[in-house]
């Protein structure tokens, strides 16, 4: 019997003693990615019986949320391109999938899929590999996305590495991919990094559309309060948000507000002091009740040039009733219409961009009734399409116990 690593944090040991289903391990780049938007996937295979253990890397504390499975720390840097990081990174992916001896492994974003699922895929030439390997790709990010800004030779290197090894993994037996949107399954596949009938779409993570409902309108005498509520990144549009609030400086008819905290050591990053010193924005900082921010919120906006798959955000502003604008690119596509549950702006260009984006916060400043039309609209879009948690979970719960529905998923 494997002995388990001295800084392994085991919850509720005895509960789990009793647990008689498959091992299931899940690799994420960031612990608390993973409690924001892949937490409910573990409390249903929980229920399922099964023993489940999460590696992550962003903190070395177990998260307040452990109750029922496995914390283990797996620190890394997932920014760097230092062989030698990724090489350590790739030994410990080994170490800890050797150690657990998974049936079945979940892979949440590109560096855990690639170093995770080398690791994994030798590790059944010693008979001590998981029998399933779902990899989740969440967006294309920076490298991986056409037009993004993974550009000039090294990124173009870096892009075929990545397909290559990529196309070796899932051509392995018993390896499942799944995406966000159909524009990022449709790309890979022509590229041949994934085959067709092992790869899927799963409507991002899952909102709990009761958690996430619409509030009472905020309309009347108060001013239009607009929220950009995401990682703190140029890429994902804050640099045009900012822009646009400068120019309705003195009106007191709308707020900007931003609420989230950068990535530490990101080149892209905003800094929370840079935005201290706008005086057009209202700065909230790291947000932990996301569904009271947007009940008090009236339109929300992400002017996104990042390789998405669906933004969390947006779902949650759909599932609370409320209207969107969104840059017009495919993850953005999947949960808002233009026109229709708020409006898609250009995202080639940041002053077309600034430019449609003004001119949307003035279509609503002009006609407040627009937005309680496009906020009805997106929560009906939301409940139709399948964005609900439950709906989502299903689709990871037959991914991971060995009960794919490709036809129905995808």
């Amino acid at each position: 019997m494997n002995q388990r690593p001295a800084h392994q944090t085991r919850i509720d040991a005895g509960e789990m003693a009793l647990s008689v289903g498959p091992r299931v391990l899940i690799i994420s780049n960031d612990r608390d990615y993973f409690v924001h938007h892949r937490l409910p996937i573990v409390k249903r295979l929980i229920k399922r019986q099964c023993i489940v253990t999460v590696a992550t890397g962003g903190g070395t504390e177990p998260p307040l949320e452990a109750r029922g499975w496995t914390f283990l720390p797996l620190p890394f840097n997932r920014l760097s391109i230092n062989p030698l990081s990724n090489l350590w990174y790739l030994l410990r992916c080994w170490r800890i999938i050797a150690q657990q001896q998974p049936s079945v492994l979940h892979l949440l974003t590109l560096k855990p899929a690639l170093l995770g699922g080398l690791a994994a895929v030798a590790l059944r030439f010693f008979g001590r590999g998981p029998d399933r390997i779902l990899i989740t790709i969440p967006g294309l990010g920076r490298l991986m996305a056409p037009g993004g800004t993974g550009a000039g030779l090294f990124s173009g290197i870096a892009r075929w590495m990545v397909g290559k090894t990529m196309r070796f993994i899932s051509s392995q037996d018993g390896v499942y991919v799944s995406f966000e949107t159909a524009h990022d399954r449709d790309l890979w596949l022509s590229a041949g990094y994934v085959r067709s009938p092992y790869s899927t779409v799963i409507n991002g993570a899952g909102v709990d559309g009761e958690r996430y409902a619409p509030a009472d309108s905020r309309q009347g005498d108060n001013p239009l309060r607009i929220l950009f509520a995401s990682r703190l990144l140029r890429s994902k549009g804050l640099g045009s948000f900012i822009e646009v609030s400068r120019r309705f400086v003195g009106n007191d008819r709308v707020v900007f507000a931003v609420a989230g905290m950068p990535s530490e050591g990101d080149p892209d990053a905003v800094l929370p002091t840079e935005l201290r010193a706008e005086p057009s924005i209202q700065f909230l900082g790291r947000v932990s009740d996301m569904p009271s921010l947007l009940a008090n919120t009236d339109v929300v906006c992400l002017p996104t040039r990042y390789g998405e798959g669906v933004p969390r955000i947006l779902i949650e502003a759909a599932a609370c009733g409320l209207p969107v604008i969104a840059s017009d690119i495919p993850g953005c596509q999947e949960i808002a219409e233009n026109g229709v549950t708020g409006f898609l702006i250009p995202a080639e260009r940041p002053s077309e961009m600034s430019d449609a984006l003004h001119s949307a916060v003035c279509r609503y400043l002009d006609d407040p009734g627009l937005a309680r039309r496009h906020g009805a609209a997106g929560r009906k879009r939301f409940v139709s399409r399948g964005f609900d948690t439950a709906s989502v979970e299903a689709g990871f719960e037959a991914l991971l116990l060995g009960e794919p529905r490709f036809d129905d998923l995808g």
